[in-house]
């Protein structure tokens, strides 16, 4: 492994060198006087005279000062007494001219980049985490910094460690930083001591404003930042591969334009619905690349108007000899600055959708043309009976008016049976004439103040409440309902908890609340109550739990109240104890419209009075 040669240990090298070379210097003068067999004063002192001048010009002031007394001292022993004062002089003159050649020297090259930078500044160089070096205009490196010197070596020049590719262009930026005082940033390639390859983008900056002074070099280290981009390039990839997958798994069919309206891509599926082969079409004008899939067009319209990229869906049919595809398309504009202007065209199947369509149209006829039938059957059908059942009814209570006094008790008590059951089998004719038209039938809904449904009651119920404690409360919430079934499902609540109350105090508390997104109102009694094992089947139809001598119950009310607040988007319970009384409560939307079964307006609830 090449070792690691750092600029500081460069330049020590360096000034070894030089000591060594003005050693050798002084070391032949003195070889050469120790030669002569005769010493004459002016050739001692022009011998004595050129190594310290080399002194001088390699070590500056301190070179010449030195290199005088050196030489000085060197020619001593080699002229005689009467010398001495031609020799002081020469060592004058050697001080003079060493000076004169270390300032030239200084004068013509300018100081090392050490002597230019403040200590700070020296300290923030060398310990740099990027690359630096001060180099001349010609690209001659003077100074670098560790970081660079632990990559680089120790160049003479910068073209040793740029690409050959890039040294043209480094060229042309140091000539630009020569003239102009700074150059870059620009990304160029460099080659380690180890042959590495590292991307760089470097900068010059001029030290002193002479054309002749030096400059800056600085290089940031981009192999991370190459590293990191080639990483996402490949996710990107792999990300795009992974949509194109998905997408290709779709059921609908996706056509890609650019705004030149060229195909760009186009997943499987399409190529299925349209029999085109999808690695022709990126490139072509969506016209051409669709042209062999107008055959399949039932009309032919629909391809113009596919081709034309319309903005408006539209369904359209596509037939390929007894094979039958029903698609929807809807093309939508990209709005991403790279493919900004194109569109992207869906194609969805909905076949299946339009057979289960008309299927379910075809089942939604036949079943309102059955409901029509079972409703005129129903009304048919409860008038045939509920004409004998009045046939019944009149006679017996004739044979109870007439004939009663004749018949013996038994007797009288089988034609009171007759007549009661007569009737009940009437009232509950009635009541599964309205339970059955519930939800089967359009109402007419209105905004009904619910005061003024109780008021209703009171005046329709008064016979019934008398005696009978009647609790309201003082406000009362508007809702948009039919006012024929909110009088049936209060009056029918009321009447219960009137009709089931053993009580000689009757009480009937009614009350609402506002929980949520529902009123709750509560009709509550003092009455008999209900076992808890019965509380669920109250509701059910003809479940009846008192005993039938009470001809006026069918136990068809609950069940009405049950299907009119279920049919309006509430529910309804019970809470009772046996010998307590019972709490019958249900809840009705506010603000949650509900569109009705039977297709009429959705039901809105308003804000109280």
């Amino acid at each position: 492994m090449t070792r690691r040669v750092s600029a500081t240990e460069s330049s020590v090298r360096g000034v070894l060198g030089r000591l060594l070379g003005v050693a050798i210097a002084y070391g032949g003068a003195l070889l050469l006087l120790a030669g002569l067999n005769e010493y004459d004063v002016g050739e001692v002192v022009v011998l004595v005279g050129v190594p310290m001048l080399l002194s001088a010009w390699w070590f500056g002031v301190w070179g010449a000062l030195v290199g005088a007394l050196a030489s000085v001292g060197m020619a001593l022993p080699f002229v005689p007494p009467d010398g001495y004062s031609l020799l002081m002089g020469a060592g004058g003159g050697y001080l003079g001219v060493g000076l004169g050649v270390a300032l030239w020297r200084r004068w013509k090259t300018p100081a090392p980049a050490k002597a230019r930078m403040r200590a700070g500044e020296q300290l923030a160089f060398k310990r740099s985490l990027n690359f630096a070096l001060v180099i001349d205009h010609e690209g001659q490196v003077l100074e670098s910094n560790d970081r660079a010197g632990e990559v680089y070596g120790a160049p003479r020049r910068i073209w040793e460690f740029f690409h050959p590719d890039d040294q043209g262009r480094v060229r042309e930026e140091l000539e630009r930083a020569s003239l102009r005082g700074e150059a870059g940033p620009l990304k160029l390639r460099t080659v380690s001591q180890n042959k590495e390859l590292i991307p760089v983008e470097l900068k010059f900056v001029r030290l002193e404003p002479t054309r002749q002074s030096w400059l800056l070099l600085e290089m940031r280290d981009l192999s991370a930042l190459a590293e990191l981009e080639n990483k996402v390039r490949e996710a990107q990839a792999r990300y795009r591969y992974l949509i194109e997958d998905a997408i290709d798994t779709l059921d609908t069919g996706i056509l890609l334009l650019d705004k030149e309206r060229k195909v760009i891509w186009a997943n499987r599926t399409l190529e299925k619905f349209l029999g085109v082969d999808r690695e022709e079409l990126p490139g072509l004008e969506v016209r051409r690349a669709l042209a062999s899939a107008k055959p399949l067009f039932q009309e032919v319209s629909d391809f113009e108007r596919v081709v034309a990229c319309e903005s408006t869906p539209f369904v359209f049919t596509l037939r390929n000899g007894d094979d039958e595809r029903i698609l929807e398309y809807r093309s939508l504009p990209v709005s991403t600055e790279r493919y900004k202007g194109g569109r992207i065209d869906h194609f969805i199947d909905i076949t299946e959708k339009q057979r289960l369509e008309r299927i379910l149209q075809e089942k939604t006829k036949r079943l309102e043309e059955s409901n029509r039938k079972l409703e005129e059957f129903t009304h048919v059908v409860s008038h045939d009976l509920k004409e004998p059942l009045r046939t019944m009814a009149v006679f017996t209570q004739y044979l109870i008016e007439d004939y009663g006094s004749q018949l013996d008790q038994e007797a009288q008590d089988y034609l009171n049976r007759i007549h009661r059951a007569s009737l009940r089998m009437r009232h509950m004719i009635d009541d599964l004439l309205r339970l059955s038209s519930i939800g089967t039938r359009q109402e007419t809904l209105e905004k009904i103040f619910l005061g003024d449904v109780i008021e209703q009651l009171k005046e329709d119920l008064k016979a019934r409440l008398e005696n009978v404690t009647l609790i309201v409360p003082s406000s009362w919430p508007t809702v948009v309902a039919n006012r024929t079934r909110m009088i049936e499902l209060f009056g029918n609540l009321i009447s219960n908890a009137i009709k089931y109350n053993d009580k000689p105090e009757k009480r009937v508390e009614l009350s609402w609340t506002s929980q949520g997104g529902f009123y709750q109102f509560t009709v509550r009694d003092n009455g008999i109550g209900i076992e808890e094992r019965y509380l669920n089947k109250v509701f059910e139809l003809f479940e009846r739990l008192n005993p039938r001598d009470d001809y006026e119950s069918t136990g068809a009310g609950l069940a009405i109240c049950k299907r009119i607040v279920e049919e309006y988007g509430g529910r309804i319970w019970v809470e009772s104890k046996v010998g307590e009384g019972s709490a019958f409560h249900f809840t009705l939307p506010i603000h949650v419209p509900l569109p009705s079964r039977n297709g009429a307006a959705p039901l809105l609830v308003g804000q109280a009075r």
